[in-house]
């Protein structure tokens, strides 16, 4: 039970041990058993009757709270010689503030009377005669003419008030109308104002003009992964304005949502956004300070711009002709390999480990001991991408994802349409068992002789493994220049994955538009 001492300011309280030491508590007297003894403790304790009443005493819930503690008496507790407290001193007792005092009520105004009026009224009145004789006539007419002065006069004040308020009505009025119109007019400028902002370009601050001119070597490449020539190039390939004063006639992409920043930030400023996303991977926090926008209009341009690369990349026709990849392929290979034209490899994306316990089985790699996604990717010998599959659970094997990609139909094409002739090859690693879907196509495998399996091989030719290997590191190559885009190097999170396929594919195809990892022989290239 809690002990709280109300003797003056003492704060003596059972529940925070450090007040007390060896202080001991002692009950209050109630007022029940000893009515003299309470009053007489109260008055010592020093307390206003609103801090320490009868009432809190009466009422159990409050008195079983109130002691006095062993500070405050002569011999530390209630003797015989001394039963009552000490009395508390001034500056030992906590002033009570004091109720609020009722403010009179001020009087209804009085009415002024017109006296003119009043002895003109009596003037009409008979008074001859002692004041005897009028009795109860008399009366009754005084009567009547205090009620006819009384409504003459509520008249005649009702009457001057309302003559004096009309014409401070009457300004008040036009001044307000006054007030009204000037408002009217301040609005109309603000929404001309309003409409030549809007109208006007808005001075975005970063543009690919002043990362370009940055002092910083190279900044406009680490930011984007091209140069600037190339992203103007870039520009022209997705019908955009190849520098800062061109016009920009239309508008090749529809948006998600069309709002303020979006309509009024200039094409080249919102690609070179999607750039920065696609390789630094920057956050939409960073990007909408960089441009100036909010990040809503950061997330729907991302979007949409992704949705329309991929529609413009994917109509695209990236698989050359035979004769052109022969043209162009490296001297070394060309003698190792003249007939073999596409270069077959499989890669993984790391991912967030998904909630679901089926898509978290479905994604697990064995190769990697984590949640990933897989896609296929075919280049030529100078190591162009020429095909990139979607992306696939981790967990499925090379060959079932050779078979469910399509990739099968698209060579059946290239051989129907002349793209590739009878008995061409295709370079895999030996952890590719296609060789039947190959040989049915047509087409014949090139992969390290240990790994064909099901075959009786006497000695494994070690030649040409050391071949198949040091050409087959340009897929590898491929591969991690596409990867040098942060966004999919990084882990993918399970917000990402609605769209991860068509920025894996972005990516891939914007690899093409840089550099190639080996240079053509030919006096042309070719991209």
């Amino acid at each position: 039970m809690v002990k709280r001492c109300s003797y003056g300011t003492c704060n003596a309280d059972s529940r925070y041990p450090e007040r007390l030491g060896n202080v001991q508590f002692h009950p209050f007297p109630k007022p029940v058993r000893n009515l003299e003894k309470c009053i007489k403790w109260i008055r010592l304790c020093g307390r206003p009757h609103h801090q320490l009443s009868m009432d809190k005493l009466k009422n159990h819930s409050t008195a079983k709270h109130i002691y006095v503690c062993s500070k405050h008496f002569v011999d530390g507790r209630p003797t015989p010689a001394n039963p009552d407290p000490l009395p508390a001193l001034t500056y030992d007792v906590t002033p009570a503030r004091r109720p609020p005092k009722l403010r009179p009520v001020p009087p209804p105004p009085r009415k002024r009377l017109r006296v003119d009026r009043m002895l003109d009224n009596t003037e009409n009145i008979s008074v001859g005669g002692d004041l005897q004789d009028m009795g109860t006539t008399g009366e009754m007419a005084t009567e009547s003419l205090m009620e006819d002065t009384t409504t003459e006069e509520s008249t005649l004040v009702t009457e001057i008030e309302c003559t004096d308020y009309k014409p401070q009505m009457k300004e008040k009025q036009e001044e307000l109308e006054r007030l009204k119109t000037l408002l009217a007019q301040k609005e109309k400028e603000n929404d001309l104002l309003r409409e030549k902002i809007r109208t006007c370009q808005t001075p975005y601050p970063l543009t690919a003009k002043l990362i370009n001119n940055s002092s910083v070597p190279n900044y406009f490449r680490y930011c984007t992964g091209f140069t600037y020539d190339e992203f103007n190039k870039l520009c022209r390939f997705f019908r955009l304005p190849d520098n800062d004063t061109a016009p920009q006639t239309h508008i090749p992409l529809t948006y998600e949502k069309l709002n303020r920043h979006i309509q009024h930030m200039p094409l080249r400023q919102q690609f070179l956004l999607v750039l920065m996303r696609l390789r630094q991977n920057f956050d939409l926090k960073e990007l909408a300070f960089k441009f100036q926008i909010d990040m809503q209009s950061v997330s729907t341009l991302f979007s949409s711009w992704i949705d329309f690369m991929h529609d413009r990349l994917g109509d695209v026709s990236v698989w050359p002709h035979r004769d052109i990849i022969t043209e162009n392929m490296p001297g070394n290979y060309k003698s190792e390999f003249p007939t073999t034209f596409a270069i077959l490899d499989c890669t993984e994306i790391k991912i967030e480990k998904p909630s679901s316990l089926l898509v978290q089985s479905q994604t697990c790699s064995k190769y990697n001991s984590t949640n990933t996604l897989k896609s296929l990717i075919a280049c030529d010998p100078r190591g162009s991408i020429m095909f990139a599959s979607t992306l696939y659970p981790g967990s499925i094997s090379d060959q079932d994802l050779f078979r469910q990609c399509k990739i099968k139909e698209l060579l059946k094409g290239l051989l129907q349409c002349g793209y590739l002739k009878k008995g061409d090859g295709l370079m895999v690693d030996k952890g590719f068992l296609i060789e039947k879907d190959v040989t049915e196509l047509g087409l014949n495998l090139n992969i390290p002789p240990f790994a064909k399996s099901n075959l009786q091989m006497p000695v494994p030719d070690v030649e040409m493994t050391k071949k198949i290997a040091k050409h087959r590191v340009h897929v590898e190559r491929a591969i991690a220049k596409v990867k040098k885009f942060k966004i999919v190097s990084c882990r993918i999170s399970n917000t990402m994955l609605g769209n991860i396929s068509q920025i894996w594919f972005v990516v891939c195809m914007l690899s093409n538009f840089q550099q190639h990892i080996i240079q053509a022989t030919a006096a042309e290239e070719t991209t």
